[in-house]
């Protein structure tokens, strides 16, 4: 169910973002995303296409400093359109849940972000009250190179409130590949890609990300 968008403390867009994250790309099956991706009639059509997990800790943004989790399913039709959607995500800060959902129709809900780095291994923990729904640790590479608008190049479509918000987001930045090792998902929270196909994971180690003035229909 949709929850109400409050104008309090709004600040509206563009955005631009600077951190890291970890990003899990995968291509989902249909029915993987039918009955676990979170998706809506509203989205339309799922075509396949490169979909994620992504983990990101933004430094710097018009709201302050946040963390998040999204699960983008892959590409979707609707009408002449081809676009990617955000199913699912959790952020840390209420904030940026209220200028997400209103600015560009992004459905965030709040939950608690820890990360670790011990040696050479890095994890983030994610929970809402006492209960824990994701755990996740892995090795950064130690090979960088430089992505631009990673890793989507079709628009972003977000639906909420009777509204479509189109955005096309832009990014830079410095990656490595990562090697996961542990990954455990509550599927009442996230939908549980260890039951789908890893293509690969990238460590992003800086970026910077600019959500634009959305067209909204």
């Amino acid at each position: 169910m949709n929850e109400p968008v409050s104008t309090e403390r709004l600040v509206p867009p563009p955005w631009k973002l600077k951190g890291d994250g970890l990003i899990l790309l995968y291509r989902f099956t249909p029915d993987f995303v039918r009955n676990q991706g979170y998706i809506t009639s509203e989205m339309g059509e799922f075509r396949g296409g490169l979909g994620a997990l992504m983990l990101v800790d933004y430094e710097t943004s018009a709201v302050g400093p946040y963390r998040e989790v999204l699960f983008i399913p892959g590409r979707f039709r609707l009408g002449s359109v081809r676009a990617h959607s955000i199913s699912k995500i959790y952020v840390s800060t209420q904030p940026s849940i209220i200028s997400g959902r209103a600015n560009w129709g992004i459905p965030k809900q709040h939950a608690d972000f820890r990360r670790t780095h011990e040696d050479a291994v890095q994890g983030w923990q994610i929970s809402t009250g006492a209960h824990e729904f994701l755990k996740i640790s892995y090795t950064p590479g130690k090979l960088p190179f430089r992505v631009w608008t990673f890793p989507f190049f079709a628009p972003l479509v977000q639906h909420l409130d009777g509204k479509t918000f189109v955005s096309r987001i832009r990014a830079h930045g410095v990656c490595k590949l990562a090697t996961i090792h542990d990954l455990q998902i509550d599927p009442a929270y996230l939908p549980d890609v260890t039951r789908a196909e890893l293509l690969g994971a990238i460590r992003a180690t800086k970026f910077t990300m600019t959500f634009p003035v959305p067209r909204i229909i």
